[in-house]
């Protein structure tokens, strides 16, 4: 998502106007997420995507008026049709994507309010973006207002909805508090008032301990999946810039002192996720005794089943560790795939990340369940 706002920012800076669309809420299966964006240029120059295909047509079609026009607009993207071989649109689901004018002559506030966005990005605050996506004929001229909240100062912007504003500001808050996207709707003597919260929470932090053969591939996957990625090696050698040119940091510092240092200054947080490939397996287990009882979300360690559970035992028998804080511990680490090369074993560790950020999965084949219901299905025809 930064990387689009920042986007959105290089065509404003360069005098361009553009449309923006936004998944404000989805029903059934469908192949984007609420709050998945895309910028359409009007040379064609477009930068994300709701979902392509003929749904996502519709909506650069939408905007298209709304560049033209100035007047934003929610498009229903229905995936529902009937499934043949001349289908383009068979998720079997719909969706509500809000599009929106940004210019380059836009008044100073709405340009004060993509900067607050993007530093609140880069400094890892939430922050959340508030649209009135629907208004009643009393409040028309609300739609279409932007507001950013904070959790920890007052908000910026004026959504023009007088008494109701501060029950809207409390509402995206507590959004933002559960870090959910959240469309809020609220009634009025003539319509309905709709405002979708679009929640910024810190971007997620890919922290690999190690600069080895496996580090480099899973450096390039976390930055293709939005995370921002630091590679610590002790090694100057190996912790190189030019080595991980897709790394947001690339540190050479002793190992241990460095995660005990980041462990006590509270930089290893409930958005971090860790991973530890060093070139020795004493190295892991120096740094894992450092962040066991660190909030992260992820903390992986490689190495062989047999190696992992001796190691644990060893540590329990010898420093009286409770085996139970060893569960916490995703080792031996990624997803089980046979993965065999250094891409393949970061491509498994990877999957497993995004597993426990997304909180769900089964790390099983999505076509298993398929299979399983033709087998029965079989069976009970056969009977």
């Amino acid at each position: 998502m930064e990387t689009l706002y920042r986007k959105l920012a290089e065509f404003l800076e360069r005098g361009e106007t553009v449309a923006v669309a936004t998944i404000i809420e989805v029903k059934g299966s469908v192949p984007r997420e609420v709050g998945a964006k895309m910028i359409i240029h009007p040379l064609g120059q477009h930068v994300g995507t709701v979902g392509g295909g003929c749904g996502e047509a519709d909506v650069i079609r939408a905007a298209l008026d709304v560049l033209r026009t100035g007047q934003p607009t929610t498009v229903t993207v229905d995936l529902t049709e009937d499934i043949s071989l001349q289908s383009t649109g068979v998720c079997g689901g719909i969706m509500q994507v809000y599009v929106e004018r940004w210019r380059s002559d836009e008044p100073p506030a709405t340009r004060e309010l993509l900067d607050a966005i993007l530093r609140s990005i880069e400094e890892r605050e939430s922050v959340a973006l508030v649209t009135v996506t629907q208004a009643p004929p009393e409040l028309t001229t609300a739609h279409g207002r932007h507001a950013v909240v904070w959790l920890d100062r007052p908000p910026m912007g004026d959504l023009g909805l007088g008494d109701l504003e501060e029950q809207v500001l409390s509402d995206a808050r507590e959004a933002l508090v559960r870090r959910q996207h959240r469309l809020l709707r609220y009634p009025a003597p003539n319509g309905t008032l709709e405002l979708f919260v679009e929640v910024q929470h810190r971007p997620p932090r890919l922290i690999i301990v190690g600069a080895g053969h496996i580090a480099q591939p899973l450096a390039q996957l976390g930055s293709m999946c939005d995370f921002r990625v630091t590679v610590l090696d002790d090694r100057p050698q190996f912790a190189r810039a030019d080595r991980f040119p897709t790394a947001d940091e690339v540190l050479a510092a002793p190992l241990q002192e460095t995660m005990r240092r980041w462990a006590q200054e509270g930089r290893l947080d409930p958005d971090t996720y860790i991973v530890l490939v060093t070139r020795g397996h004493q190295h892991d287990v120096d740094c894992l005794l450092e962040v066991l009882d660190a909030p992260v979300a992820y903390l992986g360690m490689i190495g062989s089943r047999r190696r992992v559970r001796a190691v644990f035992q060893l540590l329990s028998e010898e420093k009286g560790i409770p085996a139970e804080k060893f569960d916490r511990v995703y080792a031996p680490i990624g997803l089980d795939i046979n993965a065999h090369t250094p891409a393949e074993i970061a491509v498994a560790i990877m999957a497993e990340i995004i597993k426990v950020r997304r909180g769900g999965g089964t790390g099983a084949s999505l076509s298993d369940q398929r299979r399983a219901q033709t087998m029965n299905s079989s069976t009970f025809r056969s009977a």
